[in-house]
């Protein structure tokens, strides 16, 4: 039976690989992304070549109108992939309250408006598979700053409420929290700053059981089990993908 999946921010990094790993000859992607149209081409390009059917859709998700623009583009689908995020890194004492209003807008309204848009059609459908991407810094409290970390635990809260609200539809809800994930946002939040990289990389792996430093495809064959009809039974749960990060 064909399925039509929604990934948001799937022009690179972590939502690119969920949006490459989950095409399949009876899927359709939609793919969101805001202001990269090359990129996104490129991901396109790709599921394509797996044999799925891709379209492509721009949309600023800190904007209402715009999140439910999408979710209309989007159509009825089966599974929800909210794995848009805003990063933010300012430090609490220069904080603006701007930068936390945009940051949770992003990071859980978004999520909250898809989820509430699209959960009637998959119903519809007999149930479907909602799925959020956190973040290990939920646990940690860093090291990004206290607007991030705290709308990752906000969507945490998220995932576990809309649960129970759509339970009874058959709808599975569940988070993914990644550790410690190479990505080109990893670098760009460094960008200007003296990096000492194999420090970085020393530093991450003597936290981790894994001896390696994690990428985006690591969370890929999570994210297909819970979008797949083998997680049928689990839903309201949290999945780290942290290479057994230690949180201290």
């Amino acid at each position: 039976m064909s399925r039509t999946i929604l990934v948001t921010g799937a022009r690179r990094g972590i939502g690119a690989a969920i949006a490459v790993g989950l095409a399949a000859p009876d899927v359709t992607l939609v793919l969101h992304h805001l202001a990269a149209p090359d990129e996104a081409q490129s991901v396109a390009a790709q599921c394509r070549a797996a044999g799925a059917h891709a379209r492509i859709v721009e949309a600023d998700l800190s904007v209402a109108t715009e999140v439910l623009a999408l979710a209309e583009a989007a159509g009825p689908v089966d599974v929800l992939v909210n794995n848009a995020a805003r990063a933010s890194n300012v430090w609490i004492g220069e904080l603006p309250l701007a930068e936390w209003e945009a940051t949770f807008a992003v990071n859980v309204t978004a999520p909250m408006l898809l989820s509430q848009a699209l959960a009637p059609g998959m119903r519809a459908r007999g149930g479907g598979r909602i799925i959020n991407i956190t973040s290990a810094t939920v646990r940690m409290g860093g090291p990004s700053g206290p607007s991030y970390v705290s709308s990752k635990a906000a969507l945490v809260g998220l995932t576990r409420s809309l649960a129970r609200a759509f339970g009874p539809d058959g709808t599975t809800v569940n988070a993914v929290s990644p550790g410690a994930i190479r990505t080109e946002g990893e670098r760009e939040l460094a960008a200007g700053q003296p990096v000492d990289e194999a420090a970085v990389d020393a530093a991450i792996l003597q936290r981790q059981a894994l001896q390696r430093r994690l990428d985006p495809d690591d969370l890929v064959s999570t994210v297909r089990f819970l979008a797949s009809a083998d997680s049928a039974a689990v839903t309201g749960q949290v999945i780290e993908v942290g290479g057994g990060l230690i949180y201290r």
